[in-house]
């Protein structure tokens, strides 16, 4: 005969496990999430590219990069195209393109952006930065001899202005035929010459260079932007670059002309005509937009559309960086409504006039001191900030909801007794929109009190800090699961308490029995005695 098993006490054995695997996964979860929200904050840990294949041979083709890729010059296309809201003056423009920034040339401030911190394939707005280190490192006059590998190296269906291999132009010329034609022989020509080497260590200065900068999610292989999986970029970078050009005469110039002409080589006696691509430049194209100065374009098919603008108005100038457009036109309409948007809507405003420190951050920043130098100073402190920092600032927002937050530098630079410990960000709505300088004056890490003046441009607290500890930070997500797990434990003990009730219960039903059987045994023996009897 088969006995059939009690159905509760299957049950019961079983809710123990699968309570505690649950309360395993929810733990698991939470620290994935939480170690993934704080990853993609900083905005470059994680590389976000197009769908598509990249392969060595895909063409950045000067067509493609100055006109319209999808559409004819009356810009019909079938993807999506900016959207503006004319009876909304308060409201940013939807943009066709994925990724987006804009950002004031003077201030460094963030006006708007789209994704403008994830990874993308930069095309040809990368020449901006092999300008940067061409005009940095060379002279105008400095004559550029084109390699094989520069001529030959470059798929010949790309953007190139017929340079033969040994033929010279002057650095000057290199730059018009790499800035206004995206010549790819002509920025690895550059490369090469700049680095004095390989285009692998222009690379590296490049990369370096961009480090430097403050470009975080930045990784250059080549000069010229041909596809290359490990050659990316963000928004955020491209627009640093650019401020950094914008500060040499020679590159507004250079950027900012339509046509230029090089005259006959040691190889080719014909004169070379040169045009510029970007459209919003020129006052013919129905892309022209008359505050913007100068422009560089891009496309492969990897990286789709990209363009770097900046433009002025009044005594305003604005850096526009997009990525990852669909169609040329797209952004150019992209460009001139974010920046009518942001003109607009934006003034400069100074929000540190005002603003002081508490204990707790200078206790903070006395901490990180000693803990760099490995010291115990008690030094009285102050921290600074530039009091007549600028932001661009929306009009339509209250000034009075920025937040700000203090990110500390990998290690302090020390000029004199001021040291730059790190940055004060200015953040509205969860997004950062501006970051100033942070220094430290009157620390002494041998533990001697030295005095400190403030300046009347910067915004002091001082307070005698001793070492004290860091203030706790509990992410709400940690009380939710400790909550979580407390009710499970308080779960998995209900049902130990229910299950060892339940046997004692059985015990004593059991006990019971074995009583009744005994008295029935006896009762039975008592009555066959009397019926022997």
């Amino acid at each position: 005969m088969k006995i059939r098993k009690n159905p509760k006490k299957n049950r019961t054995r079983h809710a123990i496990p699968v309570v505690i695997l649950s309360t395993v996964l929810l733990f698991t979860m939470s620290v994935f999430y939480i170690d993934s929200t704080s990853s993609s904050a900083a905005g470059t840990d994680h590389l976000f590219l197009p769908d598509s294949t990249v392969t060595n041979t895909a063409s950045d083709d000067s067509t493609n990069e100055g006109s319209d890729n999808s559409t004819d010059e009356d810009g019909t296309t079938e993807y999506l195209v900016t959207t503006e809201y004319p009876d909304e003056p308060g409201k940013a423009p939807e943009l066709a393109s994925n990724y987006a920034i804009v950002l004031d040339a003077n201030t460094g401030n963030i006006l708007y952006q789209k994704n403008a911190f994830d990874k993308q394939y930069p095309a040809s707005i990368t020449k901006i930065m092999t300008f940067l280190l061409a005009i940095e490192n060379t002279k105008l006059t400095d004559t550029v001899t084109m390699s094989h590998d520069a001529v030959f190296g470059i798929d010949r269906g790309s953007s190139h202005i017929g340079l033969d291999e040994g033929e010279q132009i002057s650095m000057e010329d290199a730059l018009y035929g790499m800035m206004l034609e995206s010549a790819n022989e002509v920025a690895w020509g550059i490369g090469e010459f700049v680095s004095g080497g390989s285009i692998e260590d222009f690379a590296k200065m490049m990369n370096e260079r961009a480090v430097k900068l403050g470009c975080l999610g930045t990784h250059f292989v080549n000069a010229n932007g041909l596809p290359d999986e490990n050659h990316y970029t963000t928004c955020y970078d491209m627009a640093l670059i650019t401020k950094a050009c914008l500060e040499h005469d020679e590159f507004r110039k250079i950027t900012g002309t339509r046509n230029h002409v090089i005259g006959p080589t040691n190889i080719c006696e014909e004169e070379r005509q040169l045009w510029q691509h970007c459209k919003m430049t020129n006052p013919d194209s129905k892309y022209y937009y008359e505050y913007c100065e100068g422009g560089k374009t891009g496309y492969t098919n990897d990286a789709l559309n990209t363009l770097v603008t900046w433009s002025k108005k009044g005594n305003t100038e604005l850096i526009c960086v997009l990525m990852n457009c669909n169609g040329a036109a797209n952004t150019y309409t992209d460009s001139k409504a974010i920046y009518e948007y942001c003109f607009r809507n934006y003034s400069l405003q100074t929000p540190l006039a005002d603003y002081t420190f508490d204990s707790t951050q200078t206790s903070q920043a006395l901490d990180y001191l000693n803990s760099y130098y490995k010291a115990d100073s008690g030094s009285d402190i102050t921290l600074q900030v530039d009091k007549d920092y600028k932001l661009n600032f929306n009009k339509n927002y209250d000034i009075k909801k920025l937040t700000y937050s203090i990110e500390y530098n990998k290690e302090p630079v020390k000029d004199g007794d001021t040291y730059t410990v790190g940055h004060l960000i200015l953040s509205y709505g969860g997004n950062m929109i501006g970051t100033t300088d942070l220094t430290v004056t009157g620390y002494n890490p041998d533990g001697k009190q030295i005095s400190s003046n403030n300046t009347e441009h910067a915004a002091d607290a001082t307070v005698a800090a001793s070492a004290a500890k860091k203030k706790l930070s509990i992410h709400p997500l940690w009380i939710i699961l400790a909550v979580l797990l407390l009710l499970a434990v308080l779960f998995v003990a209900y049902l130990i308490h229910i299950q060892k009730a339940r046997k004692h219960q059985r015990a004593l039903q059991a006990a019971r029995k074995k009583q009744y059987e005994e008295r029935r045994r006896q009762l039975q023996e008592t009555f066959d005695n009397d019926l022997d009897e």
